[in-house]
């Protein structure tokens, strides 16, 4: 059997490991963490639990290709239950509620209701919802591998969406927001995401809840990681934690061995890299292996720009009624300062859908805000002088303790803060590069590119990354690491 060393135990690299086990490989997972799951990860503090990861997850009907891939892979399986949101997100503003439910004609009813005025374009955006749930993820060959043919058929399935890209392609967020006249729906649809990504980001993902794809497995991101190790576990794959890599060694255009920080050099026929992308270019291989779409995307922050977070999760004590709905609430504050930015819109996300990870006693508000590349490098600044940079943490906590209780009263005297994270954190924890939690995300006049799992020039080392494609997540981390062991498979023949 060849042996074949993945590098990195996030999803990326626990589906690569699946698939190679499967297709008759050797193969170890170094990951440099205690735990697998990357990014894909939550902690307990104070006896509540803070699940990082799965907002919703895609893929979870049985006719989804995807589906058939977490299915595989152990994710989920047949004793796997789900938690279905109604909503997408809501809005609370000046007495008036919004929400994007999972029955878009609800929704569409709703809306009309609110802003008759904005009937026309209310109408024009559900119904490219409605278009936009054809939406598929490449599953079976990567984009970046599809010969012209191949890449037209797979388009040809997804062919609705053309009336989206007609009317939204060179839409904003904040373009699409001002397309309404109603401050309601202008407010819906401009302050979810940030408001320079493309309009078709939020078709496209409430496409997710009102197709039914999209849903949240019971256990959370903690318990879907330990399904996939236990998988992997089982096809005869090993793991070791706490073993950072610092070189891939290669002579003659192949590698040989991978050298660990603590000294020890394994031999191998193979090698995936599955940590994040700026470490192994940066690091662990010669930048000019780099693949000339991920170049352009890590060269070009105009066209490609990258998002992180910053975050701040709250116990919530007693029982009672919190005063918040079920699922994401967006609302408009009193302005504080984050990073240097000026905000005046908040969101927050209540954690109770799981009973095991979320009792009654023990449920968990979630605050996320939205930071660019430039509060990054604030954020890398501040973090080397510890005091200012936890004192900082905890004033950005305590502003939004209090804004939470000004919107929702039931909750004085019962919201702990549990703990605050930067995007720092996250390029800590795991490489993410500037602390993302998804890889680039196209701006408007550029276009989504993938780059190719192999590696021009190194006959024997593979990418496996949610970063060689825009707009990343679990589903393209997931299949990335299945289009790595694909270009494995085809050249160890």
């Amino acid at each position: 059997m060849k042996k074949v060393v993945i590098i990195g135990g996030g999803i990326a690299g626990l589906t690569a490991g699946v698939y190679a086990q499967q297709n008759g490989f050797n193969t170890e997972i170094y990951e440099k963490n205690a735990t697998s799951g990357g990014e894909c990860t939550g902690w307990n503090r104070q006896g509540y639990h803070i699940d990082n990861c799965i907002h919703w997850l895609t893929g979870c009907r049985l006719e989804d290709e995807l589906n058939k891939i977490w299915r595989n892979i152990g994710a989920i399986n047949e004793n796997t239950e789900f938690y279905r949101e109604p909503c997408f997100y809501s809005l609370d503003m000046d007495g008036n509620t919004l929400h994007f439910w999972r029955d878009i004609e609800k929704t569409r009813k709703e809306f009309l209701a609110l802003a008759p005025e904005d009937s026309e374009e209310l109408n024009k955006f559900f119904d490219s919802v409605k278009y936009a749930e054809c939406i598929k993820i490449p599953c079976k060959k990567s984009l970046a591998e599809m010969g012209f043919i191949e890449y037209m058929r797979f388009g040809m399935t997804m062919a609705q969406m053309g009336r989206v890209i007609k009317e939204y392609g060179d839409d904003t967020v904040i373009d699409l927001a001002n397309r309404f006249k109603s401050p309601f729906v202008k407010e819906m649809m401009g302050r979810y995401f940030n408001s320079s990504y493309k309009a078709i980001t939020l078709i496209s993902s409430y496409s997710f809840y009102t197709s039914g794809t999209a849903a949240i497995p019971l256990g959370g991101s903690v318990g879907m990681v330990h399904r996939i190790v236990k998988r992997y576990e089982t096809l005869g794959g090993n793991i070791h934690n706490n073993m950072s890599a610092v070189r891939i060694n290669i002579s003659t255009g192949k590698a040989d061995s991978v050298t660990f920080a603590d000294g020890s050099t394994v031999p191998c026929d193979y090698v995936i890299c599955a940590a994040d992308t700026s470490v192994v270019f940066n690091r662990l291989i010669d930048k000019k292996y780099m693949d000339k779409n991920l170049k352009k995307m890590y060269y070009n922050s105009k066209g490609y720009s990258v998002a992180s977070s910053f975050n701040v999760s709250f116990g919530v004590i007693g029982e009672s009624d919190c005063g918040i709905a079920e699922g994401s609430l967006i609302f408009p504050c009193d302005k504080f300062i984050v990073a240097g930015q000026e905000i005046d819109f908040m969101g927050v996300r209540m954690y109770d859908y799981d009973k095991a990870l979320f009792p009654k006693e023990m449920r968990v508000i979630q605050c996320n805000i939205l930071q660019n590349e430039s509060d990054y490098e604030y954020w890398k600044r501040l973090y080397n002088n510890k005091e200012q940079y936890n004192a900082e943490k905890q004033r950005i906590a305590n502003e939004l303790k209090t804004r939470i209780i000004h919107h929702c009263p039931e909750l004085k005297d019962r919201l702990v803060i549990l703990d605050s994270y930067s995007p720092v954190t996250f390029n800590k924890w795991c490489g993410a590069y500037k602390g993302s939690y998804m890889s680039f995300l196209e701006q408007k006049g550029y276009n989504s590119l993938t780059a190719k799992n192999s590696i021009k020039g190194l006959s024997n080392v593979f990418l496996a990354s949610q970063w060689l494609s825009t707009y990343g997540g679990l589903p393209m981390a997931a299949t990335s690491g299945k289009f790595a062991v694909d270009e494995m498979v085809r050249a160890d023949k």
